[in-house]
């Protein structure tokens, strides 16, 4: 697969990481090699990991296959996904490749993390880092929507604000067709809470989505 990012863009990543990033994140890549289907979807999220720790040597890389005992430590059933520095306690995770237009949001939620920093507004971390229930937040999206990295970041955002408390799912809905139809998704981005209450389609005030958690 030739080079994902090219010379300029390496420059720039290289340049934002120095500036942002506090610790080192580890990307957490599972794979099936043995589904052709999704063979493409995979090789991306391998090398688009890769590439991005070639840029900073901060950025860890672990590649699973299919049953591999850390499928079920981690709770992964679908290929390709991506958790992002899970044993951190963090439970933030791309299903599917984050391409296209979700790839800059993929590298903003790297950052974020490493700087423990959930970039919201100081009122909206108190409120989610007293939430007293697990919540779990899918977002759906599609490679060429430009509004959806916007809401899977302040997603992404939130499970960093709630630690452990909010899990953040980024859901590829070509490459998971099965599961867009289930929750009738037929617009993106769309949020799913707890695995079927629609909350809304479209990118949230930053306010509203964080009520719309507590209320979960």
């Amino acid at each position: 697969m030739e080079q994902l990012i090219d010379e300029e863009s390496r420059q720039e990543l290289k340049e934002k990481f120095q500036k942002e990033m506090k610790r080192p994140v580890e990307l957490m890549v599972f794979i099936d090699p043995e589904d052709s289907e999704h063979k493409d979807y995979s090789d991306f999220s391998v090398q688009i990991s890769k590439e991005l720790a070639e840029i900073d040597d901060r950025i860890k890389v672990k590649v699973f296959n299919k049953g591999d005992p850390e499928c079920e430590k981690y709770d992964v059933s679908r290929f390709p996904s991506i958790l992002i520095d899970p044993d951190s306690g963090y439970k933030i995770r791309y299903t599917g490749a984050p391409a296209g237009q979700e790839g800059w949001g993929f590298v903003e939620t790297i950052t974020l993390v490493s700087r423990d920093d959930p970039g919201l507004l100081p009122v909206n971390a108190e409120k989610l880092r007293g939430l007293s229930k697990d919540v779990k937040v899918q977002v759906y999206v599609t490679p060429s929507c430009p509004y959806c990295p916007m809401a899977v970041v302040l997603a992404n955002k939130a499970a960093i604000a709630a630690k452990g408390k909010v899990m953040a799912e980024c859901v590829e809905a070509y490459e998971n067709p099965d599961l867009a139809d289930l929750y009738n998704v037929s617009a993106v981005p769309q949020q799913v809470h707890n695995d079927g209450a629609l909350i809304s389609v479209g990118v949230q005030p930053e306010d509203k989505f964080v009520d719309d958690i507590l209320k979960s």
